[in-house]
Protein backbone atom coordinates (compact mmCIF):
# COMPACT_ATOMS: atom_id res chain seq x y z
CA UNK A 1 0.00 0.00 0.00
CA UNK A 2 2.37 2.77 -1.06
CA UNK A 3 0.69 6.28 -1.83
CA UNK A 4 3.23 9.80 -2.48
CA UNK A 5 2.66 13.09 -1.65
CA UNK A 6 4.76 15.62 -4.34
CA UNK A 7 5.92 18.56 -3.58
CA UNK A 8 7.13 20.64 -6.55
CA UNK A 9 9.78 18.32 -7.41
CA UNK A 10 10.34 16.59 -3.78
CA UNK A 11 8.35 13.32 -3.20
CA UNK A 12 7.35 11.68 0.30
CA UNK A 13 6.96 7.47 -0.42
CA UNK A 14 4.50 6.55 2.07
CA UNK A 15 4.21 2.25 2.40
CA UNK A 16 2.33 0.33 5.15
CA UNK A 17 3.03 -3.69 5.01
CA UNK A 18 0.83 -5.98 7.26
CA UNK A 19 2.05 -9.03 8.89
CA UNK A 20 0.12 -11.11 11.23
CA UNK A 21 1.24 -9.97 14.33
CA UNK A 22 3.04 -6.33 13.51
CA UNK A 23 2.28 -3.41 11.21
CA UNK A 24 4.80 -1.92 9.59
CA UNK A 25 4.70 1.59 8.27
CA UNK A 26 7.56 3.50 5.92
CA UNK A 27 8.58 6.50 5.26
CA UNK A 28 11.19 7.70 2.76
CA UNK A 29 12.26 11.46 1.84
CA UNK A 30 15.41 11.85 -0.03
CA UNK A 31 18.19 9.53 1.19
CA UNK A 32 16.17 9.49 4.98
CA UNK A 33 13.74 6.07 5.77
CA UNK A 34 12.17 5.63 8.47
CA UNK A 35 9.85 2.82 9.96
CA UNK A 36 7.63 2.26 12.03
CA UNK A 37 6.42 -0.73 13.77
CA UNK A 38 3.46 -2.05 15.94
CA UNK A 39 3.68 -4.92 17.58
CA UNK A 40 -0.18 -6.39 18.13
CA UNK A 41 0.92 -9.17 20.77
CA UNK A 42 2.25 -7.03 22.88
CA UNK A 43 -0.14 -3.82 22.69
CA UNK A 44 -2.45 -3.32 25.80
CA UNK A 45 -5.00 -1.33 24.72
CA UNK A 46 -4.18 1.43 26.85
CA UNK A 47 -4.20 4.47 23.95
CA UNK A 48 -1.88 6.38 25.38
CA UNK A 49 -0.08 6.70 22.05
CA UNK A 50 -3.67 7.67 20.97
CA UNK A 51 -3.83 10.38 23.35
CA UNK A 52 -0.55 11.98 22.35
CA UNK A 53 -0.38 11.84 18.66
CA UNK A 54 -0.14 14.99 17.33
CA UNK A 55 -1.99 14.46 14.39
CA UNK A 56 -4.84 11.98 14.90
CA UNK A 57 -3.53 9.13 13.16
CA UNK A 58 -4.47 6.79 15.84
CA UNK A 59 -7.86 5.47 16.35
CA UNK A 60 -9.25 2.31 18.64
CA UNK A 61 -9.67 -0.56 17.89
CA UNK A 62 -12.35 -3.16 18.92
CA UNK A 63 -10.87 -3.43 22.45
CA UNK A 64 -13.60 -4.33 24.39
CA UNK A 65 -14.42 -7.35 22.05
CA UNK A 66 -10.83 -8.77 22.46
CA UNK A 67 -11.09 -8.15 25.92
CA UNK A 68 -14.21 -9.93 26.11
CA UNK A 69 -12.73 -12.84 24.10
CA UNK A 70 -15.11 -12.54 21.33
CA UNK A 71 -11.90 -11.49 19.00
CA UNK A 72 -9.12 -13.01 19.68
CA UNK A 73 -5.77 -11.15 20.42
CA UNK A 74 -4.37 -11.28 16.51
CA UNK A 75 -6.72 -8.11 16.24
CA UNK A 76 -4.99 -4.97 16.62
CA UNK A 77 -6.44 -2.89 19.70
CA UNK A 78 -4.96 0.04 17.36
CA UNK A 79 -5.99 1.34 13.95
CA UNK A 80 -3.31 3.79 12.61
CA UNK A 81 -4.04 5.60 9.67
CA UNK A 82 -0.63 5.67 7.91
CA UNK A 83 -1.46 8.69 5.34
CA UNK A 84 -1.88 10.85 7.99
CA UNK A 85 1.32 9.72 10.60
CA UNK A 86 4.26 12.45 10.60
CA UNK A 87 6.49 9.56 11.88
CA UNK A 88 7.93 11.91 15.02
CA UNK A 89 7.86 8.85 17.35
CA UNK A 90 5.78 10.16 20.21
CA UNK A 91 4.35 6.48 20.58
CA UNK A 92 7.21 4.76 20.54
CA UNK A 93 7.86 7.03 23.38
CA UNK A 94 5.03 7.00 25.26
CA UNK A 95 4.23 3.35 25.07
CA UNK A 96 4.16 1.14 28.27
CA UNK A 97 4.78 -2.26 26.78
CA UNK A 98 7.29 -1.00 24.19
CA UNK A 99 4.69 -2.16 21.35
CA UNK A 100 6.23 0.50 19.22
CA UNK A 101 9.87 0.50 17.63
CA UNK A 102 11.13 2.56 15.60
CA UNK A 103 13.89 2.67 12.80
CA UNK A 104 15.30 5.17 11.06
CA UNK A 105 18.42 4.98 8.15
CA UNK A 106 20.81 6.71 8.30
CA UNK A 107 21.16 6.39 11.75
CA UNK A 108 21.84 9.91 13.98
CA UNK A 109 18.44 11.38 12.12
CA UNK A 110 16.14 10.83 14.69
CA UNK A 111 17.57 10.55 17.86
CA UNK A 112 14.97 9.43 21.20
CA UNK A 113 17.83 10.21 23.57
CA UNK A 114 16.54 14.16 22.48
CA UNK A 115 12.85 13.61 23.43
CA UNK A 116 11.35 13.97 27.00
CA UNK A 117 9.59 10.93 28.11
CA UNK A 118 7.37 9.64 31.10
CA UNK A 119 9.44 8.72 33.79
CA UNK A 120 9.98 5.17 34.32
CA UNK A 121 7.06 2.47 35.79
CA UNK A 122 9.49 0.52 38.15
CA UNK A 123 12.22 1.67 41.05
CA UNK A 124 14.93 -0.60 42.33
CA UNK A 125 16.34 -0.37 45.80
CA UNK A 126 20.04 -1.57 44.06
CA UNK A 127 21.57 -2.15 47.66
CA UNK A 128 19.22 -5.06 47.50
CA UNK A 129 20.11 -6.19 43.61
CA UNK A 130 22.12 -8.65 42.78
CA UNK A 131 21.66 -9.00 39.24
CA UNK A 132 22.59 -12.13 38.77
CA UNK A 133 23.46 -13.49 35.58
CA UNK A 134 22.61 -17.41 36.10
CA UNK A 135 18.64 -16.35 37.14
CA UNK A 136 15.81 -15.73 34.67
CA UNK A 137 14.18 -13.35 36.37
CA UNK A 138 17.13 -11.23 36.75
CA UNK A 139 18.43 -11.43 32.81
CA UNK A 140 14.77 -10.71 32.41
CA UNK A 141 15.01 -7.12 34.51
CA UNK A 142 18.40 -5.86 33.10
CA UNK A 143 16.98 -6.55 29.61
CA UNK A 144 13.53 -4.65 29.56
CA UNK A 145 15.02 -2.02 32.09
CA UNK A 146 15.63 0.38 28.77
CA UNK A 147 12.43 0.67 27.24
CA UNK A 148 9.06 0.33 29.43
CA UNK A 149 7.68 -3.22 29.61
CA UNK A 150 4.98 -3.10 32.22
CA UNK A 151 3.91 -6.99 31.59
CA UNK A 152 7.69 -7.85 32.34
CA UNK A 153 7.72 -5.74 35.21
CA UNK A 154 4.79 -7.02 36.83
CA UNK A 155 6.13 -10.45 36.44
CA UNK A 156 9.54 -9.13 37.86
CA UNK A 157 7.88 -7.73 40.68
CA UNK A 158 5.72 -11.49 41.95
CA UNK A 159 9.25 -12.92 40.83
CA UNK A 160 12.57 -10.94 41.99
CA UNK A 161 14.59 -12.85 43.94
CA UNK A 162 15.70 -10.05 46.60
CA UNK A 163 12.50 -8.22 46.37
CA UNK A 164 14.01 -5.14 45.37
CA UNK A 165 12.02 -4.35 42.12
CA UNK A 166 8.89 -3.06 42.29
CA UNK A 167 6.07 -1.44 39.75
CA UNK A 168 5.92 2.90 40.76
CA UNK A 169 4.19 4.68 37.94
CA UNK A 170 4.60 8.02 36.85
CA UNK A 171 1.31 8.71 36.66
CA UNK A 172 -1.03 9.25 39.38
CA UNK A 173 -4.24 9.73 39.20
CA UNK A 174 -7.95 7.88 40.17
CA UNK A 175 -9.59 4.92 39.26
CA UNK A 176 -13.66 5.68 39.18
CA UNK A 177 -16.05 2.85 39.34
CA UNK A 178 -19.85 4.16 38.39
CA UNK A 179 -21.37 2.43 40.95
CA UNK A 180 -24.70 3.62 40.17
CA UNK A 181 -24.63 1.96 37.01
CA UNK A 182 -23.47 -1.47 38.17
CA UNK A 183 -26.15 -3.18 37.66
CA UNK A 184 -25.37 -3.22 33.77
CA UNK A 185 -21.66 -4.96 34.86
CA UNK A 186 -22.17 -9.11 34.00
CA UNK A 187 -18.47 -9.56 35.76
CA UNK A 188 -19.21 -13.40 35.27
CA UNK A 189 -19.94 -13.31 31.16
CA UNK A 190 -17.67 -10.04 30.34
CA UNK A 191 -14.37 -9.90 32.57
CA UNK A 192 -13.31 -7.36 29.83
CA UNK A 193 -11.53 -5.18 32.63
CA UNK A 194 -9.82 -8.02 34.62
CA UNK A 195 -8.66 -9.62 31.54
CA UNK A 196 -7.25 -6.60 30.09
CA UNK A 197 -5.16 -4.77 32.99
CA UNK A 198 -2.15 -6.07 32.42
CA UNK A 199 -0.86 -5.77 36.06
CA UNK A 200 -3.98 -8.34 37.33
CA UNK A 201 -5.34 -4.87 39.32
CA UNK A 202 -9.31 -5.45 38.43
CA UNK A 203 -10.82 -8.12 40.25
CA UNK A 204 -13.97 -9.52 40.90
CA UNK A 205 -15.06 -9.30 44.34
CA UNK A 206 -16.16 -13.04 46.03
CA UNK A 207 -16.38 -12.99 49.81
CA UNK A 208 -19.31 -10.87 51.32
CA UNK A 209 -18.10 -8.32 52.70
CA UNK A 210 -15.86 -7.37 49.70
CA UNK A 211 -18.94 -7.73 47.87
CA UNK A 212 -20.90 -5.23 49.89
CA UNK A 213 -17.62 -2.96 50.11
CA UNK A 214 -16.73 -2.39 46.48
CA UNK A 215 -19.47 -3.90 44.18
CA UNK A 216 -19.41 -6.57 41.01
CA UNK A 217 -16.07 -4.79 40.37
CA UNK A 218 -12.81 -3.80 42.13
CA UNK A 219 -9.85 -1.93 41.40
CA UNK A 220 -6.75 -2.75 43.82
CA UNK A 221 -5.00 0.93 42.67
CA UNK A 222 -2.05 -0.32 44.47
CA UNK A 223 -0.76 -2.31 41.54
CA UNK A 224 -2.63 0.06 39.02
CA UNK A 225 -0.37 2.70 37.08
CA UNK A 226 -3.41 4.05 35.36
CA UNK A 227 -2.66 2.91 32.08
CA UNK A 228 -6.79 3.53 30.81
CA UNK A 229 -6.47 -0.19 29.25
CA UNK A 230 -9.52 -0.91 31.39
CA UNK A 231 -11.65 2.15 30.71
CA UNK A 232 -11.20 1.34 26.85
CA UNK A 233 -12.35 -2.06 27.65
CA UNK A 234 -15.39 -1.57 29.05
CA UNK A 235 -18.48 -2.07 26.80
CA UNK A 236 -20.62 -0.26 29.35
CA UNK A 237 -18.75 2.56 29.90
CA UNK A 238 -18.35 1.76 33.38
CA UNK A 239 -14.85 2.79 34.36
CA UNK A 240 -13.06 6.15 34.36
CA UNK A 241 -9.14 7.10 34.53
CA UNK A 242 -8.89 10.03 35.85
CA UNK A 243 -5.12 11.21 35.68
CA UNK A 244 -4.08 13.79 38.20
CA UNK A 245 -0.30 14.24 38.06
CA UNK A 246 3.05 12.63 35.63
CA UNK A 247 6.06 12.80 36.18
CA UNK A 248 8.29 13.60 32.82
CA UNK A 249 12.02 13.02 32.64
CA UNK A 250 14.34 15.82 30.66
CA UNK A 251 15.61 14.20 27.37
CA UNK A 252 19.31 12.57 27.91
CA UNK A 253 20.90 14.47 25.40
CA UNK A 254 19.71 17.73 24.08
CA UNK A 255 21.72 17.85 20.46
CA UNK A 256 22.99 20.34 18.55
CA UNK A 257 20.11 21.91 16.91
CA UNK A 258 18.75 25.79 18.08
CA UNK A 259 15.27 24.81 18.20
CA UNK A 260 15.56 21.51 19.84
CA UNK A 261 14.83 23.25 23.98
CA UNK A 262 11.71 24.62 22.12
CA UNK A 263 10.73 21.26 20.21
CA UNK A 264 11.15 19.37 23.59
CA UNK A 265 9.22 22.18 25.29
CA UNK A 266 6.32 21.85 23.27
CA UNK A 267 6.34 17.58 23.67
CA UNK A 268 6.67 18.20 27.49
CA UNK A 269 3.43 20.14 27.15
CA UNK A 270 1.65 17.77 24.89
CA UNK A 271 2.06 14.87 27.25
CA UNK A 272 1.39 16.75 30.47
CA UNK A 273 -2.23 18.10 28.82
CA UNK A 274 -3.29 14.91 27.02
CA UNK A 275 -2.51 12.42 29.37
CA UNK A 276 -4.01 14.22 32.24
CA UNK A 277 -6.45 16.06 30.50
CA UNK A 278 -7.46 13.90 27.55
CA UNK A 279 -8.16 15.25 24.13
CA UNK A 280 -11.49 17.77 23.91
CA UNK A 281 -14.79 15.31 24.14
CA UNK A 282 -18.19 15.41 22.06
CA UNK A 283 -20.77 17.93 23.53
CA UNK A 284 -23.63 14.80 24.15
CA UNK A 285 -26.38 17.70 23.43
CA UNK A 286 -25.08 18.52 19.64
CA UNK A 287 -25.96 14.60 18.80
CA UNK A 288 -29.38 14.85 20.65
CA UNK A 289 -29.83 17.80 19.05
CA UNK A 290 -29.16 16.69 15.39
CA UNK A 291 -31.69 13.29 16.65
CA UNK A 292 -34.71 15.93 17.60
CA UNK A 293 -34.15 18.23 14.41
CA UNK A 294 -34.47 15.11 12.75
CA UNK A 295 -37.35 13.31 14.77
CA UNK A 296 -39.19 16.80 14.00
CA UNK A 297 -38.67 16.17 10.52
CA UNK A 298 -40.57 13.17 10.37
CA UNK A 299 -43.27 14.02 12.32
CA UNK A 300 -44.29 17.02 10.45
CA UNK A 301 -44.27 14.66 6.94
CA UNK A 302 -46.79 12.03 8.83
CA UNK A 303 -48.70 14.34 10.61
CA UNK A 304 -51.36 11.76 11.07
CA UNK A 305 -49.66 8.02 11.51
CA UNK A 306 -51.67 4.59 10.31
CA UNK A 307 -51.27 1.11 11.88
CA UNK A 308 -48.84 0.71 9.27
CA UNK A 309 -47.23 4.01 9.43
CA UNK A 310 -47.12 3.39 13.53
CA UNK A 311 -45.31 -0.35 12.22
CA UNK A 312 -42.68 1.58 10.18
CA UNK A 313 -41.78 4.08 13.12
CA UNK A 314 -41.59 1.44 15.68
CA UNK A 315 -39.20 -0.84 13.22
CA UNK A 316 -37.21 2.58 12.63
CA UNK A 317 -36.64 3.16 16.22
CA UNK A 318 -35.56 -0.31 16.69
CA UNK A 319 -32.76 0.77 14.24
CA UNK A 320 -32.01 4.15 15.58
CA UNK A 321 -31.56 2.33 19.34
CA UNK A 322 -29.23 -0.54 17.63
CA UNK A 323 -26.90 2.51 15.92
CA UNK A 324 -26.88 4.00 19.27
CA UNK A 325 -25.90 0.57 21.11
CA UNK A 326 -22.69 -0.17 18.58
CA UNK A 327 -19.32 0.12 19.32
CA UNK A 328 -18.39 2.05 16.25
CA UNK A 329 -20.85 4.91 17.91
CA UNK A 330 -19.36 5.25 21.13
CA UNK A 331 -15.67 5.68 19.34
CA UNK A 332 -17.36 8.39 17.25
CA UNK A 333 -18.68 9.95 19.78
CA UNK A 334 -15.05 10.23 21.99
CA UNK A 335 -13.93 10.93 18.83
CA UNK A 336 -15.81 13.67 17.77
CA UNK A 337 -17.13 12.49 14.66
CA UNK A 338 -20.38 14.02 14.38
CA UNK A 339 -20.48 13.94 10.84
CA UNK A 340 -19.99 10.00 11.25
CA UNK A 341 -23.12 9.89 13.13
CA UNK A 342 -25.26 12.38 11.25
CA UNK A 343 -24.83 10.46 7.85
CA UNK A 344 -25.54 7.27 9.73
CA UNK A 345 -28.77 8.82 11.14
CA UNK A 346 -29.60 10.74 7.79
CA UNK A 347 -29.49 6.92 6.14
CA UNK A 348 -32.14 5.44 8.79
CA UNK A 349 -34.65 8.48 8.90
CA UNK A 350 -34.98 8.56 5.32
Amino acid sequence: MISKEENKEEIIEKDLEINPDKLILKWKYQNVDKKLTYDIKKCIGCSLCKLVCPTDAIDLGPIPEIAQEILDDTNPKILIDHEKCCYCMLCAVICPNDAFHENIEPEGQVDLNQYPTIDKFYKIDMKKCTEDKKNDICLLCLEVRDRNHIESYFRIEKECPTHCFSIDSPLKGEVIIKRNMLHKCDPQGCKACVNICPTESFFIPEKAEDVKKYGKIACNEDECFYCGACENSCPDDLIIVERKEIAIKEPKSIGNYPWIKGWARSIKEIFRKRLISGKEQISIPLIEEEVKKLKIKVEEDVPQLSKEDREKLAEMNEKIQSLLRSSKIRYWIKDKKTENIRKELRKILK
